[in-house]
C-alpha cells in the first residue's frame, strides 16, 4: 500500500481562443500513494476539474494537454492510444462526479447499468453471475435490500443512494485510483459524511488512492492525508494536512483557512480575501495572487515565484512566506465534525 499510484509532473492544459492558447492548468505537479487521499482545493475556476479530467485523458471540449507527464504506476498515460486509455478507465481509474445523475442513465435500471460493467469489462456472460456481483456491490456500498433494487431506476433513489450506486459502478473493476470531483456537494451534511466514510472504508480495504476535489476544508481536514492548494491554474502550496492546516505558509492558504466558520470557542470575524481570481487569458506577469495579497511587494509583480521545498513532502510558491511561527487560530486544527 506504500507505492505511488499517480504522479502528475508539470501538467499543462490549454484552451483555444481567438487570441491564441490560454493556459488553464500551468505546471501542476503532485503525487498520490496507495491507500492515501489527496485533497485538491481552491476557488472555482482554479483548474481543479480540468486537472482531474486531464488525468483521465478526457480534457473538456476545446482543451488540450500541452505538456507534462501523467504517470499511473510508472507508465505515462500521455503515450497511450485512445483505445488503451479507454481500457484503463474503469479498470485502473474511476471517477465519481458531483451529480450522480450525470453518471447514471435515467432510462436504464440500476441493475442493468452495474451488470454492464461486468459484461463489457470482465466478459462475464452469465446473467446470474453478473446480477450476483451487482447485488454484492450494492450491499458493500450499504444500499438496503439490494436484491429488490436491481430493477429500480435512478429517479427512485435519493441523492445519497444514487451517489452510492455511482461508487458501486466505480468499484466494479477494482481501480487503483479514484478521482472524486466534489462528490458530496449536492448532499446534506449527514449524507455527505456517510458517503466519505464509505470511500474511506473502501480505501482501507483495497488500498485505493483517492484524489478528492472539494471546497469544504472541514472535509479535507477529516478525510485527506495530503492537500494541494490551487490558484489560477497553479499549485501554490501543498503538503501533509496537519502541517498545512496548523501553519500555512502561503497567504492564499491562510486566507482560505481564515474564511472557514468556527463551530466552537471564541468567535472572530471571518477573513475576507479581497478581489476576484484572474480570468484565464488575463493573467499578468508575476505572482497571480499578488493583486489580492496583503504581503505583496514590488518583486511579486515582476516574476512568478519558484516553488520552494520547505521540508519533505511540503512545498510553497511565494516570494514572501507567512512567518513559520504563526499558527492559524482556527477550529480546523482540532475540530471533529
Amino acid at each position: 500500500m506504500s507505492g505511488t499510484v499517480l504522479t502528475v509532473d508539470n501538467l499543462v492544459a490549454e484552451a483555444r481562443s481567438s487570441d491564441g492558447p490560454v493556459r488553464l492548468v500551468d505546471g501542476v505537479s503532485f503525487a498520490v500513494r496507495a491507500g492515501r487521499t489527496l485533497g485538491l482545493v481552491g476557488e472555482s475556476g482554479s483548474g481543479k476539474s480540468v486537472t482531474c479530467l486531464s488525468v483521465l485523458g478526457l480534457p473538456p471540449r476545446g482543451v488540450r494537454i500541452a505538456g507534462g507527464r501523467i504517470l499511473l504506476g510508472g507508465h505515462d498515460l500521455r503515450g497511450k492510444t485512445p483505445a488503451e486509455l479507454n481500457t484503463l478507465r474503469g479498470r485502473e481509474i474511476g471517477m465519481i462526479l458531483q451529480d450522480p445523475m450525470t453518471s447514471l442513465n435515467p432510462l436504464l435500471t440500476i441493475g442493468r447499468q452495474i451488470t454492464e460493467m461486468f459484461r463489457y469489462r470482465d466478459g462475464i456472460k452469465s446473467r446470474e453471475e453478473r446480477e450476483a456481483r451487482a447485488i454484492d456491490l450494492l450491499r458493500r456500498v450499504r444500499i438496503p435490500a439490494p436484491e429488490s433494487r436491481l430493477n429500480s431506476y435512478p429517479h427512485q433513489f435519493s441523492g445519497g443512494m444514487r451517489q452510492r450506486v455511482a461508487i458501486a459502478m466505480n468499484l466494479a473493476c477494482d481501480p487503483r485510483l479514484l478521482i472524486a470531483d466534489e462528490p458530496t456537494t449536492a448532499l446534506d451534511i449527514t449524507v455527505r459524511l456517510q458517503i466519505l466514510d464509505l470511500l474511506r472504508d473502501v480505501q482501507a480495504e483495497r488500498g485505493t488512492a483517492i484524489v478528492l476535489v472539494t471546497h469544504d476544508l472541514h472535509l479535507v481536514r477529516r478525510y485527506c492525508d495530503h492537500v494541494a492548494v490551487m490558484y489560477a491554474g497553479r499549485i501554490v502550496e501543498q503538503g501533509p494536512v496537519e502541517k498545512i492546516f496548523a501553519r500555512p505558509r502561503h497567504p492564499y492558504t491562510k486566507g482560505l483557512l481564515g474564511a472557514v466558520p468556527r463551530l466552537h470557542g471564541v468567535q472572530h470575524r471571518l477573513t475576507v480575501i479581497p478581489g476576484q481570481p484572474p480570468l484565464p487569458g488575463s493573467i499578468a506577469e508575476g505572482c497571480r495572487f499578488a493583486p489580492r495579497c496583503p504581503r505583496a511587494q514590488a518583486d511579486c509583480l515582476s516574476a512568478y515565484p519558484a516553488t520552494r521545498e520547505l521540508d519533505e513532502h511540503r512545498s510553497v510558491a511565494c516570494w514572501h512566506l507567512e512567518p513559520n511561527e504563526i499558527a492559524v487560530d482556527s477550529l480546523l486544527a482540532t475540530a471533529t465534525l
